[in-house]
């Protein structure tokens, strides 16, 4: 697998998602890595990154993947030219701000919500936001649901007015509201399963009716966080976060091991840049001497091991999985371990492994959980509030 697979991805794909008349539906997930999103005109995604500026004229030459946000709380470069610009000292401030739960109440959080709100209603040839309701469905670790459903609510509702800039497009004025009734909180993994039995049409599948009957594990391997979701004869029966099992232990022990052997003074924000060039730079003070360091096969190393470690986690913890039917595996880490899970379970004959992005494969598993966050909200929407 190339290396280039664990970073987060930078798109906006323009296409007609379901919708509701007089509504503006959007299934938002603020990842530890990355802000994905679905609306009824796009589908998008761009890394969990934000620099403030002093103004917007450092960007001369704005890239097509460039969001920038500008209003009285001030200028903000966002997603993979703010990975870009950060550096070692930016880093480490900025693990410990965004990687952490309190990172709700941050300024630069409040920057993210800002900029995915506005891609999800910016117009394009399929639709233009013309004042609807705007409603909005995300999801948290199950774990954390509870005691993180009223910050995230909070953090999200409000009145908006600022102006965005996407690529060489000039700058647009956003003005909406969110009121904190319109924003829907569910357990993440629970977007990939809706997701696994929902097809474009916000209809749940009967032929895949089996995968919500039986007994089914979903596996949401993402940045931060493994989270499992058990489910037997459609009723759930537990779930469970591990803190240490996603991108972000494979990050952390993959720059740990460059610092160790090669002298590099990469932190896990800048692994995301340093994946995209394919290389960090390795420098010897006593020598003045400096190289670059290609760590493909470091990262992969990485990778299996801690992929080994979550499969034995949920093998130890539900009994060997010999009782289950299905295994639904989502998320953007799960996406690049499911060649290796695979093969782990290859002789499991009565256990099937599901991508949760069966149901629209012209998109990436990363948006599985969106995905089925966005179609579930459609779906409440036509049957509640017509």
């Amino acid at each position: 697998m190339s290396m280039i697979e664990y970073a987060p991805k930078t798109e906006r794909l323009h296409r007609e998602n379901r919708s509701v008349n007089g509504y503006w539906p959007v299934g938002i997930d603020y990842g530890f890595s990355a802000v994905k999103g679905f609306s009824p005109n796009k589908v998008f995604c761009f890394p969990n990154c934000a620099i403030q500026q002093k103004n917007d004229e450092s960007i001369l030459d704005p890239d097509d993947t460039d969001i920038i946000i500008r209003d009285k709380e001030g200028t903000w470069i966002i997603g993979q030219k703010a990975a870009q610009a950060m550096d070692s000292s930016d880093s480490m401030n900025y693990e410990s701000e965004m990687y952490g739960r309190t990172r709700y109440a941050t300024p630069v959080f409040r920057a993210l919500i800002k900029a995915g709100l506005g891609v999800a209603l910016s117009a394009n040839r399929y639709k233009k936001y013309q004042d609807e309701e705007i409603v909005v469905q995300t999801g948290l670790p199950p774990k954390y649901k509870d005691q993180d459903t009223d910050l995230i609510r909070e953090a999200i509702s409000g009145k908006y007015n600022f102006e965005m800039k996407m690529g060489k497009a000039p700058f647009q004025r956003y003005i909406f509201s969110v009121s904190e009734g319109n924003i829907f909180v569910m357990d993440q993994p629970m977007g990939s399963l809706l997701s696994s039995i929902t097809d474009n049409n916000a209809v749940q599948k009967k032929s895949d009716y089996s995968i919500l009957k039986s007994n089914t594990l979903i596996f949401d391997a993402g940045f931060k966080t493994l989270d499992t979701y058990n489910i037997s004869a459609g009723i759930f029966k537990g779930s469970n976060t591990f803190d240490n099992l996603g991108m972000h232990e494979i990050f952390l022990r993959t720059a740990a091991e460059l610092r160790r052997v090669h002298r590099s003074g990469i932190t896990v924000p800048e692994m995301q840049t340093a994946i995209r060039r394919g290389y960090v730079n390795s420098f010897d003070r006593k020598t003045m001497a400096n190289k670059r360091i290609e760590f493909q096969d470091i990262l992969l190393k990485h990778s299996d091991a801690v992929c080994e470690e979550a499969v034995q986690k949920i093998l130890s913890i539900y009994d060997y999985l010999q009782n289950h039917d299905y295994l639904v595996i989502t998320g953007g880490t799960g996406s690049a371990w499911f060649p290796f899970i695979q093969e782990r379970l290859k002789n499991m004959e009565t256990l099937e492994l599901v991508s949760a992005n069966k149901n629209d494969v012209t998109i990436s598993n990363v948006y599985s959980n969106v995905r089925g966050y966005y179609y579930y909200l459609v779906g409440y929407l036509e049957r509640h509030r017509r």
